[in-house]
């Protein structure tokens, strides 16, 4: 057993995402998350096949009993997107996956201005809604910082409140953290519409990122009014 944990590859604690380390792993840019990459699975499946430690089933209940102590005193774990010039995050937790850019087919006859089409999502043919046109971003806004370096345009499928959407972004930055004190409101100059969906704001490396109220989001795509 000692032997097999030693043979494991953590990478993730190390240069992935949960590492506190400046380096971070080269293959983040193409998979965005370590639970997209096959060395995270495959380290996964030997984990689940191995049997459990001694005294594991007691620490595990003791660990659930401090939970809701432990969560009042966590940071909030979020993932990190740019539109345009602008960064906005959602809960990490309504990630059902990221993906490369595809194309997005325009459907005939739709007049919801937050509708962009639908696009090919492992199989499923999923309606996509435009987050630029929600958070009235300007998509040719990307800044001189920006346009000087390679990015890749993703598509995040999101699960909020219930509601699965897909939305276009011109790169995901990857995940942070951020403690519910360390919001401060949006910025005066934002429409009253859409300072609505933002729950706050707060300074990550040196840029300003927006977070995104789920529950008035999902309202506002579900029922066209906030």
């Amino acid at each position: 057993m000692k032997q097999e944990a030693e043979r494991l590859n953590d990478c993730w604690n190390r240069i992935g995402v949960w590492a506190h380390s400046v380096t971070r792993c080269d293959r983040l840019r193409e998979v965005v998350h370590c639970r997209n990459c096959e060395v995270f699975v495959s380290a996964g499946k030997q984990i689940f096949e191995r049997p459990l430690p001694p005294g594991y089933r007691q620490e595990n209940l003791a660990s659930l009993a401090s939970t809701e102590a432990v969560g009042q005193q966590d940071s909030v774990s979020i993932i990190v997107f740019r539109l345009g010039s602008e960064l906005f995050s959602l809960p990490a937790s309504v990630f059902e996956t990221v993906t490369e850019s595809r194309p997005v087919h325009r459907l005939p006859h739709v007049n919801n201005p937050f509708v962009k089409g639908v696009a090919n999502i492992a199989g499923e043919v999923c309606l996509c809604h435009s987050l630029m046109t929600v958070l009235g971003v300007n998509p040719e806004d990307h800044g001189a910082s920006v346009e000087a370096r390679h990015i890749y345009k993703r598509l995040i499928v999101v699960n909020l409140d219930g509601g699965r959407y897909v939305f276009p972004v011109d790169e995901v930055k990857g995940m942070a953290r951020y403690q519910p004190a360390q919001l401060k409101p949006p910025p005066a100059t934002i429409e009253d519409d859409i300072r609505q969906l933002i729950r706050g704001t707060f300074r990550h490396q040196g840029d300003r990122v927006a977070v995104l109220d789920v529950e008035r989001l999902h309202r506002l795509l579900h029922g066209g009014s906030l």
